[in-house]
């Protein structure tokens, strides 16, 4: 990756605009904060039955979740 595609890449992530293609890693550097979102509000990552692993998706981990990908990433971009 370039320097522009990761100011780009930055600039997004400061926005708050997280995809769901985004990985949970990505999205827990930018803002780690969202720990305490996705553990609060869905119960996501506290213990080995709802652990995620960090190169995964929004996407997948709401999938294997059975959240609704969109619900988790609203949630997860609002706080932001």
């Amino acid at each position: 990756m370039n320097k522009t595609n990761d100011a780009q890449k930055n600039d997004t992530q400061k926005q708050g605009i997280f995809t769901a293609k985004t990985t949970m890693l990505e999205a827990l550097t930018a803002a780690p904060q969202l720990g305490m979102v996705l553990m609060r509000d869905f119960h996501l990552g506290g213990c080995h039955h709802c652990g995620f692993n960090p190169n995964d998706t929004i996407e997948q981990v709401a999938t294997q979740n059975g959240i609704p990908a969109e619900r988790l990433l609203e949630a997860i971009n609002r706080s932001v």
